[in-house]
């Protein structure tokens, strides 16, 4: 899966979307994702299989399952973990989850 893939994956949310971050100020609900790192998988001193790992947050101004059924849904099909914490500084949710394709 590439870059693209994700985001146009991510779009099915109905959430407005960017890559790292909004050039402005953005009101909750959205999300963010962002390349993190590359695992590669070796096999005769070769690379044989890579897969990238992605972040993508769900920025919520109070606990939203409804966005985060919407998001989970779009992720469909990917193995993914997830990780919520409150941020105080901001006063939002943001629910972390981490993928690999």
């Amino acid at each position: 899966m590439t870059i693209q893939e994700l985001a146009e994956r991510l779009e099915q949310a109905g959430l407005p979307l960017a890559y790292g971050a909004f050039r402005s100020r953005q009101d909750p609900p959205f999300l963010c994702y962002q390349y993190e790192y590359d695992t590669i998988f070796y096999a005769d001193n070769e690379p044989y299989w890579y897969a990238g790992h992605y972040q993508v947050e769900l920025y919520t101004a109070a606990k939203d399952p409804d966005a985060e059924a919407r998001v989970e849904a779009a992720l469909s099909g990917l193995t993914w973990e997830k990780e919520e914490e409150y941020r105080s500084d901001q006063q939002v949710y943001e629910i972390r989850y981490e993928i690999e394709v």
